[in-house]
């Protein structure tokens, strides 16, 4: 069974507008995960039995579905991304109730903050040649991904998109089976799983705090990530070519995107 969660975290950590944590949440393992982590030495053999099968769930997940994702991006781009944000917009109303009217403003700031980030790098293109500042580019990249794996309610392929990582990061996981793309992938990914693991590690006591004593406040800057979140990811799908019948179909799949998240909270409730 945790095999299976972690199989459905991992989708969420691919689907670009789906929090794994907010599954985790949904599924009654996220309080757990976190304690796993930051009391792992305390019951070493459970802790780790806990966290391999939810782990392994979760690099099944990604190595399967991450080559499904990139070709809907690929050939339904605008339809693809209307889900996503769809799936977005479903999940903000489980947020919106763990939060006080009078961090309101806390809402505002850290969408502004979000929004003005991502309208620099809107077009996802970031080109580098230097091996030093590679390396450095998708070690952050792994401390973003960490911090969005867990803080919930904030999609990490989202806020990769907006780096600039994602198209990289998926090409690299949907073809890391395939042999002949094994130098171009440990270019990516040795670096990117590095500044995963020292995310987690710090994210998960700052997060663990965070929700123990400023849980409204916490809520609402998600919600303004989350928001923003939605802003860049339409303007992104604005700016592409699409005919009438695209933008149907899309519309369409927005609301399928809100009409599944309501699902999948429903039966995990």
């Amino acid at each position: 069974m945790l095999i299976l969660k972690g199989i459905v975290i991992g989708i969420g950590k691919i689907i670009p507008g789906v929090s794994g944590s907010m599954l985790a949440i949904s599924m009654g393992i996220y309080q757990q995960m976190l304690d796993s982590i930051n009391n792992f030495f305390k019951n070493t053999k459970e802790n780790f039995k806990f966290l391999f099968k939810i782990g392994l769930g979760v690099i099944i997940s990604i190595i399967f579905f991450s080559n499904i994702i990139l070709k809907c991006l690929n050939k339904y781009y605008l339809i693809t991304m209307f889900f996503f944000i769809g799936l977005i917009l479903g999940s903000t109303r489980d947020i919106k109730q763990n939060i006080d009217k009078k961090n309101n403003l806390i809402v505002i700031l850290s969408f502004l903050f979000i929004t003005i980030l991502g309208l620099f790098n809107l077009d996802n293109h970031v080109d580098i040649n230097n091996n030093i500042l590679y390396f450095f580019y998708y070690l952050i990249a792994g401390i973003i991904d960490a911090i969005t794996m867990v803080i919930p309610g904030i999609s990490g392929t989202a806020t990769l998109m907006m780096y600039g990582a994602y198209n990289d990061l998926i090409t690299a996981f949907s073809r890391v089976l395939n042999i002949y793309y094994l130098i171009p992938n440990l270019k990516i990914l040795i670096p990117f799983i590095i500044g995963l693991l020292i995310g987690i590690l710090v994210t998960v006591k700052i997060v663990d705090y965070l929700f123990k004593y400023h849980k409204s406040k916490t809520y609402s800057a998600i919600l303004g990530f989350s928001t923003s979140t939605i802003l860049l990811m339409g303007i992104k799908c604005i700016n592409t070519n699409y005919t009438l019948y695209n933008l149907i179909i899309g519309i369409i799949f927005l609301l399928l995107g809100i009409i599944s998240v309501k699902k999948l909270n429903h039966y995990f409730d």
